[in-house]
């Protein structure tokens, strides 16, 4: 599992993005903001504003490291749970190879129901989405809590030591759902052989 930490800085200076979410705008030649790129709209792509934007370069770069961090783990976040949803449901409607066996359905009908359910079993013990939800859910609730705390500052407080605090939690935060998760995939190795 990878964390971002920096990437290419090619539209990060002419990109802001719409706090009510859906949208990016485009700065114009004339410094005016614009939702339309040739007539269509241009949609916000969320992996890249934030994953390939340099937390470095921002005015505040502890505050945008967090934030990216942040976006990061809501977006794992998001993804794990849709997973752990969607094979969950899977196996439950794969589970009805009892019932297509007891109506008597072609036999390629149960077989294919139960390989089925095997294969999404062992999905869900192969990536734990689940575990993967909770972690990440966790540190994105940790991030915030971080990132609340140095925004609720005043401004000129927003020192140099109060950005490498906010940094350090950062990393700990990181450090600590990194440690967990290299924990978790090895129990599942050592659980296997």
């Amino acid at each position: 599992m990878g964390i971002p930490r920096s990437g290419t800085q090619l539209i990060a200076a002419a990109v802001g993005m719409n706090p009510e979410g859906g949208m990016i705008y485009l700065a114009d030649y004339n410094g005016q903001q614009s939702s339309q790129v040739k007539g269509r709209p241009a949609m916000r792509n969320r992996k890249r504003l934030s994953e390939d934007a340099d937390p470095w370069e921002a005015t505040d770069p502890a505050l945008a490291l967090a934030e990216q961090q942040r976006r990061w783990y809501a977006r794992h976040r998001d993804q794990s749970r849709i997973a752990y949803q969607v094979n969950e449901v899977l196996i439950l409607l794969a589970a009805a190879t009892t019932l297509a066996a007891a109506l008597q359905a072609n036999p390629w009908v149960t077989a294919s129901l139960a390989a089925g359910s095997l294969v999404l079993t062992g999905l869900r013990k192969i990536f734990d989405w689940h575990e993967d939800w909770v972690s990440f859910s966790s540190a994105w609730a940790e991030l915030g809590e971080a990132t609340h705390n140095y925004r609720l500052l005043a401004i000129d407080r927003r020192d140099q030591h109060a950005q490498q605090r906010l940094v350090g939690k950062v990393d700990e935060i990181i450090s600590t759902e990194t440690n967990r998760w290299a924990s978790r995939r090895r129990k599942l190795t050592e659980d296997h052989d």
